[in-house]
C-alpha cells in the first residue's frame, strides 16, 4: 500500500494587520488548548479576540505565517521579548514556527528573550532547537509571561547571535 505524506509549506511571512485580529485569536486560542490541557484557567475565544485585537496588534509587532492563504501561526515581540509564539497544531512539523522565528531573530538582532511553561515540553524542545538556551528556572510572578495569569513555574530562555 502506498501513502503519501500531505505536504503543507509557508506561503508567506507577513506584518500582522487588525483585519487578522480574529485569525490570530483562533490560533492562539486552540493551540493553547491542544499544547497545555493542563491549564486550568484558559480564556474564552471571545476574551482571546478582544485581547488580541485590543493588546496584542496595539502593544507589540507582530507577524504571521499563512499556508494555502489561510494564518497558521504569529509571532509577536516587544522590547526584547519575545511576548507569543503560536503555531496551528495542524501545521506543526512543516517550518511555520521555524519561519516565523526568522523573523524575530531579523528584528531583534541584540537578542530575545521569553518565558515558557516548565510542562511544554514541545515548547521547550522547539525553542532549544533553535538555538534559545536556558536561563533560569523560576516563577515568573509580576514579570513578563502568562505565568502570572497561571500560578505555573517557567523558564527563562535566551538567544543571542
Amino acid at each position: 500500500m502506498h501513502s503519501e505524506r500531505i505536504r503543507l509549506h509557508v506561503d508567506e511571512v507577513r506584518r500582522a494587520e487588525p483585519a487578522d485580529a480574529a485569525a490570530i485569536a483562533e490560533v492562539i486560542h486552540y493551540s493553547t488548548a491542544d499544547s497545555m490541557p493542563w491549564l486550568d484557567e484558559r480564556n474564552s475565544l471571545d476574551e482571546d479576540r478582544w485581547w488580541t485585537s485590543n493588546v496584542l496588534l496595539h502593544k507589540t509587532r507582530a507577524w504571521v505565517a499563512t499556508v494555502d492563504g489561510n494564518i497558521a501561526g504569529v509571532v509577536a515581540l516587544h522590547d526584547g521579548w519575545l511576548s507569543q509564539l503560536f503555531v496551528r497544531t495542524t501545521a506543526q512539523g512543516f517550518g511555520v514556527g521555524h519561519s516565523l522565528i526568522e523573523v524575530a531573530k531579523r528584528e531583534s538582532p541584540d537578542g530575545l528573550q521569553l518565558w515558557a511553561f516548565r510542562r511544554n515540553a514541545v515548547a521547550i524542545r522547539f525553542l532549544e532547537s533553535v538555538g534559545f538556551a536556558r536561563v533560569r528556572e523560576g516563577w515568573t510572578r509580576g514579570r513578563h509571561s502568562s505565568g502570572d495569569a497561571y500560578g505555573e513555574p517557567d523558564v527563562l530562555y535566551r538567544w543571542t547571535r
